[in-house]
């Protein structure tokens, strides 16, 4: 399989070609029933989702975890609430082929973008990018570094060349791939373009070239895309999320997994057993027992990658910390969870705030840098 292959999710939509464009606005809204309006609401906020049970087919051999980015119902009242406590008039929708037509007759002041996208290796961006040509202003990544922070490899590449220590990597297209020698055992291995712990489990840590081939086999014939396979980091899972742009950034309380919680049979890694299956037993140590130096340089380290990867908004880096207080950066999330129960909203929780704050922290970041005040008004 080549290095081309991508998620096979189909993206073609279950209304026909026939229907109107008010039957599609009607039966394509999220909005519920007794749909939210104020005759006082300041901002017009098209909040811009993805639900999984809104996701097209998936390959017939897809593993159960392929769907885990994708948001509950749940999660999008929450984000809705967060605004509308601030009397913002919020219209939800799902960010798909039919997004376009609708923007333009409701014509928002600003769209909150969590739309992780539905098929493709670059999916991220196509919310992004549909935006851009309508030139509506949004939260969240631009398509050049959604795309490029959805990609594992480019992203570390990137890295590496600004001198940021990252694993000693190598993309895998297939299980055949010649295995660079200076890859030394342990390799761990996961799907080049996912997030949300997916296709990380047990046997992701590969001892052994046998174990690493049949690994890499699976994510390239599961997931229809390429295999990150980068050194084994023995140490702290830590992870450190801000808002803001620029040098204007809010840094939260860095958080560390504890993994103590889960089963012992687990292997100490933030896969989607531990993300999705076990989220009840999720320990944390937030803030992280750092020291004042180490958290310092966590946070530096944070908002250079943030910078070098052309993120907006807000972002999440996770890092690996070795015994020796080294710390690897594993990635960064452009577009991180902020679902009531996600990492970020958990470090937000740990200095006071709530989701709500965290969700309005966003908003807010993005409104500041269209320049747009709270009456939908350009400065």
């Amino acid at each position: 399989m080549s290095g081309n292959t991508t998620k096979s999710i189909s993206i073609n939509s279950n209304h026909s070609p026939e229907q109107s464009e008010e039957q599609e606005l009607s039966s394509e809204s999220l909005e519920p029933p007794q749909s939210w309006r104020s005759n006082t609401a300041t901002l017009k906020i098209a909040l811009l989702v993805n639900l999984a049970r809104n996701a097209p087919p998936v390959h017939r051999n897809a593993p159960s975890d392929i769907l885990a980015e994708l948001d509950e119902d749940k999660n999008v009242d929450a984000y809705a609430a967060a605004m509308r406590a601030r009397n913002y008039e919020v219209l939800i929708r799902e960010g798909n082929g039919h997004l376009a037509g609708w923007l333009e007759k409701v014509q928002p002041d600003i769209c909150f973008n969590t739309c992780e996208g539905f098929g493709g290796e670059s999916r991220e961006a196509q919310v992004p990018a549909i935006l851009e040509m309508l030139g509506i202003p949004y939260t969240g990544p631009t398509p050049l570094a959604a795309a490029i922070t959805h990609d594992k490899p480019t992203t570390q590449r990137i890295l590496a060349c600004h001198g940021l220590l990252v694993p000693r990597f190598q993309a895998f297209n297939t299980p055949n791939d010649v295995l660079r020698p200076d890859m030394v055992f342990p390799l761990f291995i996961k799907p080049a373009h996912e997030g949300t712990g997916i296709g990380i489990h047990n046997d992701s840590i590969a001892r052994n070239e046998a174990q690493l081939r049949n690994k890499v086999a699976q994510v390239v014939a599961d997931y229809q895309q390429p295999a990150m396979v980068e050194t084994y980091i023995e140490g702290k899972d830590i992870t450190c999320g801000l808002t803001g742009n620029g040098d204007d950034v809010h840094f939260y309380p860095i958080t560390e997994v504890d993994f103590s919680g889960y089963p012992h049979e687990l292997e100490p890694i933030y896969g989607v057993e531990q993300k999705v299956d076990y989220e009840s037993y999720y320990r944390n140590k937030c803030p992280a027992p750092l020291g004042e130096a180490l958290t310092a340089e966590i946070r530096r380290l944070t908002h250079e990658v943030f910078l070098v990867t052309g993120c907006r908004d807000f972002a999440r880096v996770d890092f690996r910390l070795t015994e020796s207080g080294q710390p690897y950066i594993l990635e960064i999330n452009g577009l991180p969870g902020i679902t009531p129960f996600s990492d970020l909203t958990l470090m937000a929780q740990a200095e006071g705030l709530t989701h709500a704050d965290l969700v309005c922290n966003v908003l807010d970041a993005a409104l500041k840098r269209y320049g747009i005040t709270k009456l939908g008004l350009r400065s």
